[in-house]
């Protein structure tokens, strides 16, 4: 398994893949801008770097920010109604119950002092200064870095805009020291490893960066073209292709025209097959796979294979490929992709997008069987970076009416998606708006109202929830069809669990499960048998409750399930705590969360803690309220509390009162700020752990690595980062990182902090 990765400052910001080169006047004015603006965007046409000098300058700040920095991509998101929702899913939050994601978003920043960047703000300027002016007025610690074509407009704004790396005027000498040519040879090695600046080439190099204006990613193209060419023949071969092609666009800045010129020189270079490629890859949205190009893409029946034709556009530098467990991904920069989408006419670009959303169509119908088996963690990452293409794929449906049925197939199909990736809202604005596009057939509708009725309840919304199993229900009894008249007898029972009314929901899962059965659909066999083992569960009736238990994991052995597996593991947990055989209560737990850390579910964890730290109150109760602590922070983390699932709320609240009895206010406030403050893998290995660490051995235990403590030491001796990477042979930026992750680690903001606490360890 791959090394944990170090502990960063809280936020979500990138991993740099390319050194960043140049802006250091840049940097430093945003910082001095910052420290007196709330609001402050950077503004610039596209493939000016504005999106790398804003990622830096966050990196920069992230520190002086208690929260963190954290980026909001809006490149793919074209629905200004979600722009809310999309901002609480990069912050990881879970908007539930009644809450709109801009509530819940007020309720997570009111208190926290954050740096928020919003990259690509141009498209959809009314909502994010809207949303951002109202963000702003109730989070009075919150900062946003915007980056946009335009300014926002909105009250309290300071705009920077963000020039072209600087270039040597002609007969100015030596290219050193300008952050042009700097780029230029950085790429040029990346694309020859051979590429030097010479005496003879200098010149050359000069004039190259001088004739691209300094403009980013008209460098970057350029320099991938020293693969085959010397800089001398390189820019004979600007005039043919970096000029305006045709007429300019009126009032459009001249450094616009030229990126234009840049895109257009790499789209003639292309060979027809790689044009057609590159103009069809264009409706993807957030990158794509081999599969996707293969069935949307239609490059002619005498091109070359599209898996070679692509191969070719990554060496271009018009795709970038990048790996996941052994699957390719490919992603096209956004103003390459406007570009192409540009050379679409109005025919084709309409049977590529019905192509794209034919494919994402199959995909879905593909992936929800197999989410139930051993190919669950693979469509679960699937699934979730293809997001952006779902919503694309929806969107073409909502176009023309005749589509609209397609679409309602694709948002009926992803109720368990939508539970995963934390949309529920987003799920239901889908749903909301194909189910009054236009006429579908009574099937879809069917199906896609009990998805729209399950994120409702799963929100907490049973007041919109119940009008959705009404209308399902009867229509499903219209219907000469058995399993969708179980779908719907389903989710009326976990509406009424939800709504309290137990027996009913517990006859009602029941039926359902007969039907699934006789059907053989085990995926929604297992599903409701989670729902009755929870419904049995919590009416007092424990036996029935692990009966359905041990069907779970028969059906989840079966056939290779750990999502289905987990949630019911965590709940027999739950159910051997309040019968009290709390042994094995806490092997089931630990069990479960083993597993839900392999798969990554947030809501899981948060359900598994709050349960271990019930069964765990009587037998160490100082540790029970850390668990409690490790808890509250997932679910801060999720936009939720403990009292979003029914039962859980009441639990927590009985041994919290407890706990405060034995412990006192004050050592179980102590406690459960101690683990809310712990690392979210500290706070699970803590839970995870059979045996609670004795005070000798916390005494002689450091939290830092080997190579930290050795860093710590020279920070102790006085030495700068610079002189700490000589002495130990690293990159300047590598030192910079340990000193950073040595601050979090010991929660100080000094290096005299450092050096105070490693004298103390030495003595």
């Amino acid at each position: 398994m791959p090394a944990p990765a170090p502990r960063r400052s809280p936020g979500n910001l990138p991993v740099e893949i390319t050194t960043f080169v140049g802006r250091r006047g840049e940097r430093t004015e945003i910082k001095r801008l910052l420290s007196d603006s709330r609001l402050l965007t950077l503004t610039g046409f596209g493939g000016v770097g504005k999106t790398r000098l804003a990622l830096r300058a966050a990196d920069d700040l992230q520190r002086a920010f208690s929260d963190g920095a954290w980026l909001v991509e809006l490149a793919t998101l074209t629905d200004p109604a979600l722009l809310a929702d999309i901002m609480t899913k990069s912050l990881g939050l879970r908007t539930r119950g009644k809450d709109s994601a801009t509530e819940a978003l007020v309720g997570h920043l009111a208190g926290r002092e954050l740096l928020l960047v919003l990259d690509n703000c141009e498209h959809l300027l009314d909502a994010c200064a809207l949303l951002v002016g109202t963000l702003l007025r109730a989070c009075p610690r919150l900062r946003v870095l915007a980056t946009s074509r335009e300014p926002l407009r909105c009250q309290g704004e300071t705009v920077l805009p963000v020039a072209p790396l600087t270039v040597p005027a002609e007969g100015a000498g030596g290219p050193a020291g300008y952050d042009a040519i700097s780029l230029f040879t950085e790429r040029a090695r990346a694309a020859d490893p051979r590429f030097e600046v010479t005496e003879a080439n200098r010149d050359d190099v000069a004039a190259i960066c001088r004739r691209l204006d300094g403009i980013p990613l008209a460098l970057e193209l350029a320099a991938v073209r020293l693969r085959g060419l010397s800089p001398g023949e390189l820019l004979e071969r600007l005039s043919d292709y970096f000029e305006p092609a045709g007429p300019s666009r009126r009032g459009a800045p001249e450094r616009q025209q030229t990126l234009r010129g840049c895109v257009e020189w790499s789209y003639e270079l292309c060979s027809p097959a790689e044009r057609r490629l590159w103009t069809q890859a264009s409706v993807f949205a957030g990158g794509f796979e081999i599969d996707a190009a293969e069935a949307v893409c239609e490059t002619g029946a005498d091109a070359e294979p599209v898996v070679r034709t692509l191969s070719a556009l990554v060496e271009k530098s018009i795709l970038t490929r990048e790996e996941h467990d052994g699957r390719t991904r490919f992603r096209m920069l956004e103003v390459i992709r406007r570009y192409g989408t540009g050379r679409l006419d109005a025919a084709d670009r309409t049977s590529t997008r019905r192509r794209h959303r034919d494919f994402y169509s199959r995909l879905i119908t593909r992936a929800e069987p197999e989410w139930f088996g051993t190919q669950q963690r693979q469509w679960m990452y699937r699934i979730a970076v293809e997001h952006p293409n779902l919503r694309a794929a929806m969107e073409f449906c909502l176009t023309d009416p005749a589509e609209t049925e397609a679409g309602l197939e694709i948002a009926g199909r992803l109720r368990d998606a939508w539970i995963a990736l934390g949309a529920l809202n987003e799920g239901t604005h889908w749903l909301e708006r194909l189910l009054t596009a236009g006429p579908v057939a009574p099937l879809s509708q069917a199906r896609a109202l009990w998805t729209a009725a399950w994120l409702a309840v799963m929100k907490g919304d049973l007041a919109t929830a119940k009008p959705l199993v009404i209308a399902g229900t009867r229509l499903a009894g219209s219907l000469d069809d058995e399993h969708t008249r179980g779908l719907m007898t389903q989710v009326s029972a976990f509406y009424a669990m939800f709504a309290g009314d137990l027996p009913r929901a517990i006859a009602r899962a029941e039926q359902a499960l007969a039907v699934f059965r006789a059907t053989g659909d085990r995926y929604q066999e297992i599903s409701t048998l989670i729902m009755a083992q929870m419904a049995y569960g919590y009416a007092g009736e424990p036996g029935q409750a692990l009966a359905r238990y041990a069907a779970c994991l028969e059906l989840a052995e079966e056939v290779g399930d750990t999502w289905f597996r987990s949630y019911a593991t965590w709940n027999a947990g739950a159910v051997h705590w309040k019968c009290g055989d709390v042994a094995e209560a806490l092997r089931l737990l630990r069990n479960a969360i083993r597993v839900k850390r392999e798969i990554t579910d947030e809501l899981g964890l948060a359900l598994c803690l709050e349960t271990l730290a019930c069964a765990t109150a009587d037998s160490d109760p100082r540790r029970a309220a850390k668990i409690f602590g490790v808890a509250q922070a997932r679910w801060a983390r999720m936009g939720a509390t403990v009292t979003t699932i029914p039962w859980t709320g009441q639990a927590h609240a009985e041994v919290e009162a407890r706990l405060r009895a034995e412990l006192g206010d004050r050592q179980f406030e102590l406690a459960q700020r101690q683990g809310c403050a712990l690392d979210p893998e500290e706070g699970l290995d803590l839970a995870e752990a059979k045996d609670t660490p004795t005070a000798a051995s916390r005494a002689k235990s450091t939290p830092l690595t080997p190579r930290e403590q050795e860093v710590a030491s020279l920070v102790r001796r006085g030495l700068t980062n610079k002189e700490i990477a000589g002495k130990l042979v690293i990159a300047q930026r590598t030192a910079e990182t340990h000193v950073e992750h040595i601050l979090n680690k010991l929660g100080f903001t000094s290096r005299a902090q450092i050096a105070s606490w490693m004298l103390d360890q030495q003595s």
